[in-house]
C-alpha cells in the first residue's frame, strides 16, 4: 500500500469518525427531545379530557361522553380514548378498533411506546379526592418518528458530501507529500551506497524539507568522519608497537622475574594507562606472596581450634583439614588416599562402623549428606559413644566447607533434665494412679472374699468360681497395664531416633494421663484415624511432649475453670500435605496475644513465681525440631490448640516396623 493510498484512507477514517459520532449525538439529542415533548403532551391531554369528561362521567351521560370523544379524535394523532368507571366497566370509547380490541398496557416512557408506535396512557378522573372512573388514551408516535428519519436521512447526506471533499484534499497532499518523499528514498540509497558527496534536493521549508537538510548534513558529516578515521588508524598502527613491548613485560612479571622496568608510564593516553596498570599487576604480584604466607598463617589457626573443619572444592575433594579433624577420624583417614572426596570419606566411615546411628540403604544416607548443603545443623552418631552437631555450607568460589563439634556433654545434660521432667510428672499423676490401681484392686479384694465365704459355707459352685476368677484375672490385667505404662514412661531416653506409631503412642499417652486427669474433673477425648502413621523419632520424649502439653492445659483449666467439668482433646490428621499433625485442645481460656509468640521460648513462663520453669514448651520446641517437624500454637473458642507436624517416614519403613 502506498504512502498516498495510506493518507487518503486514513483522513477518510478520520473524518468517518468525527461524523459518526456527529451524527450520533445529534440524532440522540434530537430524538430524546421529540420523544420527552410528545410525551408531555400526552400525558398533559389524558389529564385536560379527564377533567373535560369528569361531569359527564359523574352524571353517567352517555351521550356527552360519546360527543366529547368524538370531537377529541378529530385530532390526528389521537389513536383511540376509552372512558371506564371505577368498576372497569367501559362508558365509551372510540378511535382505532384495532387498539380498542387489543390488551390495554400504560406506557413508562417513549421508549416502552416504540413497539406499537403508539404511546399508551391512562389517567383517574378525580373529584375532590374521589376516583369516578379512568381515562385510557393512545397518542401515535408515528410524526415524531418520521421526524427523526428525516434527521438522519439529511445527516447521512452531509457526511457523504464531507467525506467525498475530505478524499479529494486528501488525495492532493499525499501527491505532494509523495513527490517530496521521493526525493529522499533516492537521496538515501545514494548515501547507502557510498556517494556522500551527492546532495538531496531541498524544496519548501516543512518538515520534510528539514529532513532532506538533515540527510545532506548527515553525508558531510560522515564524509569527515572517514578521513578522521583514516588518521586515526595510522595512529592506532603506533600504538600497537608500544602495546606489544608493554605485554612482553607483564609475561616476564607473571613468570616471576623481578626488577622489571616497565616505560611509558608518564604518558597520558591508553598505551600510559597500560604501563601503569602493568605497574599495579607487578605490585600484585608481590601482594599474592605475601597473601600466600598469610594463607599460611591462618591454617595454623584453624589447627588450634576444638572445632572439627574441612573443606571440599567444587568436585568434592578434600582441599583442607584442620588438626581437630584429623585427629577425631584418625582411622578414617588412615584407610583414604591423599586426595579424597566427601563420598569416599562418608562411605570409608560407615564402613569401619564410624556412623553407628545410620539405619537402612548407607548409600541414601551418603547422598542425603551430601545434599545437606545451606541447611540446618544435624547431629550426627559416631562411634563409639560421641555425638557430634555438623554443619555443611556453600562457599561461591570455593566449595562445601564442613564444621563439626562435639556435644555429647550438652545432649546428656538434656537428657537427664528430660528424665527429671518425666521423673516429675510422674510424682504429678501418683495421686490419679494410686485411685486407678485401687479400683482393679478392690473388685480382686471383694471377689476372692465372696469366694472365701461361699466355700466356707460349704457352697462350691464350680461356674460362679470359675467367672469370679475370670473377672480377678481381668483386673490383674489391667493393672498390670497401667504398671507397664509407667514403667515405660519412665525409662531413660536412649538417644536412637527410629521409627515408631504415632497413632499408638497418642493412644498410650492418653491412657497413662487420664489417671492424673480423672480426680480433676477434667475429661481426655482423642479422635484419631484407625491406620497406623509411622514417624522418626524417640517415642519416650515424644510421649513427654505430649504430657507436658496435658499438664499445661490442666493448669490453664484449673486457673481459667468456674469449677464446672474441663475437657482437653487429642485430634489427628495423617497423611496431610505437610505430614501427619496432633492438635492438642483445651478449654483453658486461650493465650494472651501478646506472649504467643514467646511461648517456646527458655525460661519464658505464665505460670506464677515457684509453680513453672519455663523450660518444658522450650525442650518440647527442641524434641520435635529434632524429629524434623515444627510445633505452633493458636488460640480457639474457649480455649487453645497446639499443633505438632512431623514428616512421614514412608511405606517402606512403616511395613518393616
Amino acid at each position: 500500500m502506498s504512502f498516498r493510498l495510506k493518507t487518503v484512507l486514513g483522513i477518510a477514517l478520520i473524518e468517518l469518525t468525527v461524523m459518526g459520532i456527529l451524527i450520533g449525538i445529534n440524532q440522540f439529542a434530537l430524538g430524546g427531545s421529540a420523544a420527552d415533548q410528545l410525551y408531555q403532551r400526552a400525558e398533559a391531554t389524558a389529564r385536560v379530557f379527564a377533567n373535560a369528561v369528569s361531569d359527564a362521567v359523574i352524571a353517567t351521560d352517555l351521550a356527552t361522553l360519546d360527543a366529547t370523544i368524538e370531537t377529541a379524535l378529530s385530532t390526528e394523532e389521537l389513536s383511540y380514548l376509552r372512558v371506564r368507571n371505577p368498576t372497569g366497566l367501559v362508558l365509551s370509547e372510540g378511535g382505532d378498533a384495532l387498539a380498542l380490541a387489543a390488551e390495554f398496557a400504560a406506557d413508562a416512557s417513549f421508549d416502552t411506546a416504540r413497539n406499537d408506535h403508539r404511546i399508551d396512557l391512562d389517567v383517574p378522573i378525580t373529584v375532590e379526592g374521589l376516583d369516578y372512573g379512568r381515562i385510557e388514551m393512545g397518542l401515535s408516535t408515528a410524526s415524531v418518528e418520521r421526524e427523526i428519519a428525516m434527521a438522519l436521512a439529511w445527516n447521512l447526506a452531509v457526511a457523504f458530501i464531507g467525506m467525498s471533499l475530505v478524499a479529494i484534499f486528501g488525495y492532493v497532499l499525499g501527491s505532494y507529500l509523495t513527490h517530496q518523499l521521493h526525493w529522499l528514498r533516492e537521496g538515501a540509497r545514494g548515501f547507502a551506497a557510498g556517494d556522500l558527496d551527492r546532495k538531496i534536493r531541498v524544496r519548501g521549508t516543512d518538515e520534510l524539507a528539514e529532513t532532506a537538510q538533515c540527510f545532506n548534513d548527515m553525508a558531510n558529516s560522515l564524509a569527515q568522519d572517514r578521513a578522521t578515521l583514516a588518521e586515526q588508524r595510522n595512529q592506532l598502527l603506533a600504538k600497537k608497537a608500544r602495546v606489544e613491548v608493554i605485554v612482553n613485560c607483564m609475561t616476564m612479571i607473571s613468570r616471576g622475574e623481578d626488577e622489571i622496568s616497565v616505560p611509558d608510564t608518564d604518558r597520558d593516553d591508553e598505551i600510559g594507562s597500560m604501563a601503569r596498570a602493568t605497574v599495579i599487576f607487578q605490585e600484585s604480584m608481590r601482594a599474592t606472596e605475601e597473601a600466600q604466607q598469610e594463607q599460611k598463617r591462618l591454617v595454623t589457626a584453624f589447627d588450634q581450634i576444638a572445632e572439627q573443619v574441612v573443606v571440599f572444592d567444587e568436585t568434592g575433594h578434600a582441599i583442607f583439614l584442620n588438626a581437630a579433624f584429623r585427629r577425631f577420624n584418625r582411622d578414617i583417614l588412615a584407610e583414604l588416599p591423599h586426595s579424597f572426596t566427601q563420598k569416599e570419606f562418608l562411605r570409608m566411615g560407615y564402613h569401619l562402623g564410624a556412623f553407628p546411628g545410620v539405619s537402612g540403604d548407607p548409600e541414601d544416607w551418603i547422598e542425603a549428606q551430601l545434599a545437606r548443603e545451606n541447611m540446618a545443623p544435624e547431629e550426627i552418631r559416631r562411634a563409639p559413644d560421641r555425638v557430634t552437631l555438623t554443619v555443611q555450607t556453600y562457599v561461591d568460589g570455593i566449595g562445601v566447607v564442613l564444621t563439626a563439634k562435639d556435644v555429647t556433654e550438652l545432649r546428656i545434660s538434656e537428657q537427664q533434665l528430660i528424665q527429671a521432667s518425666k521423673m516429675a510428672t510422674l510424682g504429678e499423676m501418683a495421686t490419679g494412679i494410686a485411685h486407678e490401681l485401687n479400683q482393679p484392686l478392690g473388685v480382686i479384694r471383694m471377689a476372692s472374699s465372696n469366694c472365701v465365704k461361699r466355700i466356707q459355707k460349704g457352697i462350691v459352685d464350680p461356674d460362679y468360681l470359675m467367672g469370679k476368677l475370670q473377672r480377678m484375672g481381668e483386673q490383674t490385667e489391667r493393672a498390670s497395664q497401667i504398671i507397664n505404662h509407667m514403667r515405660v514412661f519412665g525409662r531413660k531416653a536412649v538417644g536412637v531416633m527410629e521409627p515408631f506409631d504415632l497413632r499408638e503412642a497418642l493412644l498410650e499417652t492418653a491412657t497413662l494421663a487420664r489417671t492424673q486427669l480423672k480426680t480433676l474433673d477434667i475429661s481426655l477425648k482423642v479422635a484419631v484415624p484407625e491406620t497406623p502413621a509411622y514417624v522418626m523419632g524417640e517415642r519416650v520424649i515424644f510421649e513427654q511432649v505430649l504430657l507436658n502439653l496435658v499438664s499445661n492445659a490442666r493448669d490453664a483449666i484449673e486457673e481459667h475453670g468456674d469449677g464446672g467439668p474441663g475437657e482437653i482433646r487429642f485430634e489427628a490428621d495423617f497423611d496431610g500435605p505437610d505430614g501427619h499433625a496432633v492438635h492438642v485442645y483445651d478449654s483453658g481460656g486461650g493465650i494472651p496475644e501478646t506472649v504467643l509468640d514467646k511461648l517456646f521460648e527458655p525460661f519464658f513462663t505464665t505460670k506464677e513465681p515457684g509453680k513453672g520453669t519455663g523450660l518444658g514448651l522450650s525442650i518440647s520446641f527442641g524434641t520435635i525440631r529434632d524429629m524434623s517437624g515444627r510445633i505452633s500454637a493458636r488460640n480457639v473458642e474457649g480455649g487453645a490448640c497446639f499443633t505438632i507436624t512431623l514428616p512421614d517416614v514412608g511405606a517402606a519403613v512403616s511395613e518393616a516396623s
